[in-house]
């Protein structure tokens, strides 16, 4: 299907209207109050927090101190009601046990109100373990194990984030990630794991353990083994030197986690072959199309693997808008409907083949079109040279097309070609709370704008040194007033957030945008729907 150029995000605008009274602080004879009207725990997109609801009689800042006198979150505020998260701990991380403190002050730094909470902490309780039991082909023999849904309660006072599910099976240790879930005080929740074990038990019993992303365990417990064939499979066939007919076990729990999710509107696709909950699963798909195989060299693997999903059905994201894009993850073009997909399905699944194969491969977008790059040697393809950057081109939607060959219509196109790596490097997107900004005006500090932004990694990297600028810019994209911020690091997998304020420029018309710089590049922008100053 077409591929569409760079859409840059947009966003409406809550505007707050101050009066040029209650704009300026006003200070009765007791000075400014604060007044705490409603508070309990919540989750906030994977953010452990106290939401509270407060009134306030002037200009104050409020902030959330942990139980070692760290500052974990703050805010500032005029005069009036207001609704309000504060952290407890960093994204998905587990909530310390001790007593948190929320602190008011006024303008003068002087502390007008404290009040503390108190908890334990997450306590978790592994209550039932659904096993998933693939039995492999005949000639294979066995079972293996691909997936625990366990069944979890937490009788603890704050929200829990399991990370981590940690099998302990005939005296060996298997592990992977959990899928992303949150369990809050006196919830029971199915906590997902996919595990590829690939022999059947010795022992009738087992262990698992749920873990934090510190590695602290969050529970434990013992269960009996209980292997049934119960795991749904799908037979692909296609032609390659005689007839290739592999069963692939359909991953019930990713399938569900991976249609759940929406897609984010990024040009840089390798966030779908970086996303970590398949990358054991990937491992089951070349256990089965590459058993038998008995060809060894590199290039005669590569296009195997590139013939298995060239022959999956040709698909459009949608038969009436050829503009529409809609990129799936590598179990969805596989098991939706009877499989296959469009250009951008077929490269993302080939490059996160090949890539868990242990090849550097890269997704190539073209104009109106997708492909993957491969990189080898020179001398590796006779008759084909490189396409671009080092890497060989691979056609994955036509059936027969080796790699290094190029259609007709992209041969003469590598200038035009973005080359996006699979290969461990970060990849930065943001997003602002509440998709908003908030615009105050007529206040002692002037006009300005305060946006809430959260940064995340969505690569197999950490990014270093990450800037974040908000500013106002014209139409021609010229910057005319901004504010910064730097962002040590950024794990892979984690969000950050920051809190900016910018004063709006009065004499010209500007858009309020945000960009996220990473290595001096400029990756991802948010912006304005309405230009400034507001009227």
């Amino acid at each position: 299907m077409p591929l569409t150029k760079k859409i840059i995000f947009s966003s409406v605008c809550i505007i707050v209207l101050c009066s040029s009274f209650s704009g300026c602080i006003f200070e009765n004879l007791l000075g400014t109050s604060f007044s705490l009207t409603y508070f309990n725990i919540c989750n906030d997109d994977g953010f452990a927090g106290v939401n509270i609801s407060f009134t306030c009689s002037g200009s104050i800042t409020v902030k959330m101190v942990g139980p070692d006198s760290f500052l974990l979150d703050s805010d500032s505020y005029f005069k009036g009601e207001h609704s309000k998260i504060f952290y407890l701990a960093e994204y998905r991380n587990s909530v310390t046990a001790g007593r948190y403190n929320l602190k008011a002050y006024d303008t003068d730094n002087k502390e007008i109100f404290t009040q503390s909470f108190s908890f334990g902490g997450a306590d978790l309780n592994i209550s039932d373990c659904e096993q998933k039991w693939w039995k492999r082909d005949s000639w294979i023999g066995g079972y293996s194990l691909l997936g625990l849904r366990l069944t979890v309660q937490n009788n603890g006072d704050v929200p829990a984030y399991p990370y981590n599910v940690v099998l302990n099976m005939d005296s060996a240790e298997d592990s992977n990630l959990a899928l992303p879930c949150v369990i809050m005080p006196g919830e029971s929740k199915n906590v997902d794991c996919f595990v590829y074990r690939k022999n059947e038990p010795e022992d009738s019993t087992f262990t698992v353990d749920l873990e934090d992303n510190e590695e602290n365990t969050l529970a434990t417990r013992n269960f009996s083994a209980n292997v049934q064939d119960n795991v749904p499979v799908t037979r692909f066939s296609w032609q390659y030197g005689g007839h290739r007919r592999p069963n692939i076990p359909e991953p019930e729990y990713l399938y569900e986690y991976y249609s759940s999710l929406g897609r984010l509107n990024n040009e840089d696709y390798g966030l779908y072959v970086f996303d970590p909950y398949d990358d054991k699963y990937i491992d089951v798909i070349i256990d089965c199309i590459m058993f038998a195989f008995t060809q060894t060299g590199d290039v005669d693997k590569i296009n195997y693997v590139a013939s298995f999903v060239q022959n999956l059905e040709y698909k459009k994201d949608s038969e009436t808008d050829d503009s529409y894009e809609y990129p799936s993850y590598p179990v969805e073009t596989l098991f939706t409907g009877n499989g296959g997909g469009d250009c951008e399905d077929k490269a993302i699944l080939t490059a996160s083949i090949l890539y868990n194969m242990g090849y550097d491969v890269a997704l190539l977008r073209l104009p109106n079109h997708m492909a993957v790059g491969v990189s080898l040697s020179e001398t590796a393809i006779p008759g084909y040279g490189f396409y671009t950057g080092g890497y060989y081109y691979l056609e994955t939607t036509t059936p027969g097309k080796s790699c290094g060959f190029i259609p007709n219509e992209y041969t003469f196109s590598s200038t035009g070609v973005t080359t996006y790596p699979i290969s461990s490097r970060a990849l930065l997107t943001h997003s602002w709370e509440g998709d908003s900004v908030l615009i105050y005006t007529n206040t002692e500090l002037g006009d300005f704008v305060k946006v809430v932004l959260y940064v995340e990694n969505l690569g197999i990297g950490t990014a270093e040194s990450v800037k974040v600028i908000a500013g106002f810019y014209k139409m021609s994209d010229l910057r005319v007033i901004s504010e910064s911020e730097t962002i040590s690091s950024i794990d892979l997998g984690v969000k950050k957030k920051l809190i900016i304020t910018v004063e709006i420029p009065q004499t010209v018309e500007t858009w309020f945008k945000t960009r996220i710089y990473y290595n001096y590049e400029f990756v991802d922008e948010k912006e304005s729907i309405s230009s400034f100053p507001t009227t």
